[in-house]
């Protein structure tokens, strides 16, 4: 599946990215992501974490490969949720980590620039050491709206777009 183009700009904005698995009882687990690079038209994703912080999910993704990836712009909020199942770990590659220092140092100027305090924002938005760093690689096969308001949870079928309008069959979500 490849992802509409407005689908892929939102990812390649200022957004903060939260990253779920799950158990074999269901049981979720949740970590950050420190970007995400959209590959082939956004027909694979790569996530970076911290493998210090994501051990649960890195668990959980090497056991089943279902993930579920939350990207919410920090200017407007608007949010979706990406899932797969074919999620594998990876090796951070040369690229992702210096994607992901690019995408951390964008969204904490990005915050400062919407009134937050640099410092904060900075600590807040660091990206891993290279020791630390690990890439999630899946798939997207379904995308869902989660921009809070009466669409939340909404599944984007295919051609239709963030704001809902269609596109053709090939750029579909």
């Amino acid at each position: 599946m490849s992802l509409d183009p407005a689908i892929l700009a939102l990812l390649a904005g200022p957004v903060a990215i939260c990253i779920a698995g799950r158990d074999q009882d269901l049981r979720p687990s949740l970590c950050y992501a420190y970007g995400c690079r959209a590959m082939d038209s956004g027909a694979m994703l790569r996530l970076i974490l911290s493998r210090s912080e994501a051990g649960p999910v890195l668990r959980d993704i090497a056991a089943n490969g279902h993930v579920a990836a939350v990207f919410s712009d920090v200017r407007s909020f608007r949010t979706l949720q990406i899932k797969g199942i074919d999620a594998r770990v990876e090796v951070s590659d040369p690229a992702d980590r210096t994607y992901s220092q690019a995408h951390c140092h964008n969204i904490a100027e990005e915050l400062v620039t919407l009134g937050y305090a640099p410092g904060p924002a900075q600590r807040f938005f660091t990206a891993p050491e290279e020791s630390d760093c690990i890439t999630i690689a899946f798939s997207p096969a379904e995308v869902f709206q989660q921009t809070p308001g009466p669409n939340a949870g909404a599944r984007l079928r295919r051609g239709e777009t963030l704001a809902g309008s269609k596109t053709t069959p090939d750029a579909a979500s």
